[in-house]
């Protein structure tokens, strides 16, 4: 349930912190939230992918699709 309150409360956050220096894919920040929080909040494509794509929608971030050969599309976000 802590979880839950943490990642409602802080998820928008958490990524706009990670995205203020640079572009990173939307992998890389699962992993950088889940690290940083020791495990403590952890993001499945299910959940971070939308809320990557809302906060695209409100204008914050820049979204595109990068095409890799070996491993298909993944996202990237500015």
């Amino acid at each position: 349930m802590q979880n839950l309150e943490l990642k409602k409360g802080s998820a928008e956050l958490m990524i706009l912190s990670l995205l203020e220096d640079e572009s990173r894919h939307g992998y890389d920040i699962g992993r950088l939230i889940e690290k940083r929080s020791r495990g403590a909040v952890t993001f499945r494509a299910a959940s971070l992918y939308p809320l990557l794509y809302k906060l695209e929608q409100r204008g914050w971030i820049d979204g595109r699709w990068v095409e890799k050969a070996a491993s298909g599309a993944g996202a990237t976000t500015a």
